[in-house]
């Protein structure tokens, strides 16, 4: 049984101005979702999701006694998340999400680069997923959700109203999401409920400039309201979103489609090529990222044999920065006839290539690491709508 507890702000003369809505940042991204709250930590989990086998008894004997259930079996995990979204009453199925999806999906391999986010059902089920993940956590229920969610530039730019209609058909509504024991498909460990009745989108690249010129208090930092010329380069797992601002004014945005999985696959293809007699398979694109980013670039042959790839990583990633700072070098020249003050690297793939690009760079151009890499553009967010809602107030 759940009660319903609502928050309402009234004014002096005791009037109902609102009911109280939790803001919520999404960056779905086409290799790691990442969902924050309003003043808490974000976290990030794999975009994957996959049905499970029709038995789940991963880790247990086929005797097992039935008094092993206990409460720390059925602990909330986001490594362990088997869920069941339902929109509006309609069942958006019961999928493995994230972690488990890799490790215990049905079946899994690499996804092709979305054409657009707000099209994309798995990013959509990865989303919904991680909001409802956040409220179990922080013991929340029965919550209107006003969430701000990350845009990749080309969809803005393409066909801005377009894809904000998608957006909003696909996320909101009134969700139940159901999250189950995965060592016992049938158990419900958590239900939570919750409306996401408004929903604001901030494009990819522009959100994370905000972080950097924006004030905690919302208000624009000196240096951005003069004519400081500065670009940013969001290095994403499928694209790379670029913006390029003159002072607080954007100068011009573009898009390059290609990002880390270029460099996941290369190295992929390079591991079979080398190395086919001591594995079965080609590795998968995530296969590579988890094993450089939580295995120092060591993978598993037959055997159990230990086959260190860093020295291929170390090739891979310095032909692609070498590449990708020719398009850089180009663009300065194109927006600030070469002329750029700083040029900031956002995103996961920034803090990965940051050496490599700025061995190219750093002679010519003041060159920025972020020091939150693939949470850039959700924390970004944050800065952004504190900055509009600043500007409201000032403007009534």
């Amino acid at each position: 049984v759940y009660y319903r507890v609502v928050v309402y702000i009234f004014n002096i003369e005791g009037g109902l101005l609102m009911e109280s809505r939790v803001k919520i940042y999404a960056d779905g991204g086409n290799r790691l979702t990442k969902i924050m709250e309003e003043s808490r930590k974000p976290f990030d989990f794999p975009t994957i999701i996959s049905e499970p086998e029709k038995e789940l008894n991963y880790g247990l004997n086929f005797d097992f006694d039935l008094s092993d259930w206990n409460n720390d079996a059925a602990k909330l995990d986001i490594n362990n998340m088997f869920v069941e979204i339902i929109k509006d009453g309609v069942s958006m199925g019961k999928m493995l999400v994230g972690k488990a999806a890799e490790e215990k999906g049905l079946l899994i391999r690499d996804r092709n680069r979305y054409q657009e986010k707000a099209a994309d059902d798995v990013i959509m089920f990865c989303t919904i997923a991680g909001i409802a993940y956040n409220l179990a956590k922080y013991n929340k229920n029965y919550q209107k959700i006003d969430l701000t969610v990350n845009q990749p530039l080309i969809e803005y730019a393409r066909n801005k109203e377009a894809s904000a209609n998608k957006y909003t058909e696909n996320l909101m509504g009134n969700m139940k999401v159901l999250f189950f024991n995965i060592f016992n498909p049938s158990q419900v460990i958590y239900e939570v409920i919750f409306d996401i009745e408004k929903v604001v989108l901030c494009p990819e690249g522009i959100a994370a400039f905000f972080q950097y010129a924006v004030n905690e208090d919302g208000s624009l930092k000196e240096e951005f309201k003069n004519d400081m010329k500065t670009i940013v380069w969001d290095i994403g797992s499928g694209q790379i979103n670029v913006a390029a601002f003159d002072g607080f004014k954007v100068a011009g945005v573009n898009t390059f489609e290609k990002g880390m999985f270029d460099c996941y696959e290369k190295i992929s293809l390079i591991l079979y090529n080398n190395f086919r007699d001591k594995l079965d398979r080609k590795p998968y694109s995530y296969e590579v990222d988890n094993m450089i980013r939580f295995s120092n670039s060591i993978l598993k042959g037959k055997k159990g044999e230990d086959i260190d790839f860093s020295s291929i990583v170390k090739n891979v990633f310095d032909v692609f920065a070498y590449d990708l700072s020719k398009d850089i070098r180009e663009f300065s020249k194109i927006k600030f006839m070469g002329a750029c003050d700083s040029i900031i690297f956002a995103g996961g793939g920034s803090k990965i290539l940051f050496d490599y690009l700025s061995k190219y760079l750093s002679n010519d151009y003041i060159c920025v690491k972020s020091n939150i890499g693939e949470y850039d553009n959700v924390v970004g967010s944050m800065y952004y709508r504190m900055y509009r809602d600043v500007r409201s107030n000032i403007e009534g």
